[in-house]
């Protein structure tokens, strides 16, 4: 039995956000779905709704505080409650040091760290005037340590990680629930870009279904696929100067 009757769907046009959508919506969730992508949210709304879902969609970009609000305004005049807000927006790319750029680190925050901020800072008051809700946040099993190549990457989702699991702690007082969601490597135009190997690459509708399943066994941290997981935990306390020597060797050659 589902248990989100209702839910919003940060970052739902493409990847994993648009499996989840419609991993829910298989499942019985009434869905809002909010991305910056306008046309491809209008048209999966549109797949969704012609399934027998309720679906709705609005342009929404997390960067923009005023956006976010306007969106879950959105959500509550549609809906007549809460149940999960998934944000799941995300953006990636190498930034290598030799060519550092510091306008690319701020972009990635923007969206990575400050979208999950926003969300929070206009879910919680919502959340906390119906008395209970979840909130998931997609992170990554890359926000361990810092990667050769991934500095903007690897930063903005550890931030995204402490900052849920300050979110967690806090809010279980309210009857709010606070999940992190910490893939591996997912198939996805994000990851197509990749210059290194992915190794357990898995298909986002995949990912959706362990997401979902997680989210609804009420677990704290949701993190795949397994051999991945253990070996970030090897990876977070190596040596420095083996982790160096580790991080060399998997650097692309030019």
């Amino acid at each position: 039995m589902n248990k989100f009757k209702n839910v919003v769907l940060f970052g739902a046009s493409q990847g994993i956000g648009r499996a989840l959508a419609l991993e829910f919506a298989r499942t019985g969730s009434s869905l809002v779905l909010l991305s910056r992508n306008e046309k491809e949210i209008e048209s999966l709304s549109a797949e969704i709704s012609s399934k027998g879902s309720k679906c709705f969609s609005k342009k929404c970009d997390v960067t923009l505080l005023e956006n976010v609000r306007d969106g879950i305004v959105f959500a509550c005049e549609i809906l007549d409650s809460i149940d999960l807000v998934i944000i799941n927006s995300g953006v990636g790319g190498p930034n290598w040091m030799q060519s550092f750029s510091s306008e690319q680190f701020k972009q990635t925050f923007a969206v990575n760290t400050f979208g999950i901020a926003h969300v929070l800072e206009c879910i919680i008051p919502v959340m906390k005037k119906q008395g209970y809700g979840t909130i998931a946040g997609i992170t990554s099993l890359a926000d361990v340590r810092g990667y050769g190549g991934s500095s903007s990457y690897s930063a903005s989702k550890a931030a995204g990680s402490i900052l849920l699991e300050s979110a967690r702690v806090e809010l279980k007082k309210d009857n709010i629930r606070v999940i992190t969601v910490r893939p591996g490597f997912v198939k996805t135009a994000m990851t197509d870009k990749n210059e290194f190997k992915m190794p357990l690459l898995m298909q986002p509708d995949k990912a959706a279904r362990i997401i979902r399943n997680g989210i609804e066994a009420g677990r704290s941290i949701v993190q795949f696929p397994i051999p991945i997981v253990m070996a970030t935990r090897l990876i977070k306390f190596l040596p420095n100067w083996i982790y160096d020597w580790a991080m060399n060797l998997a650097r692309p050659k030019k």
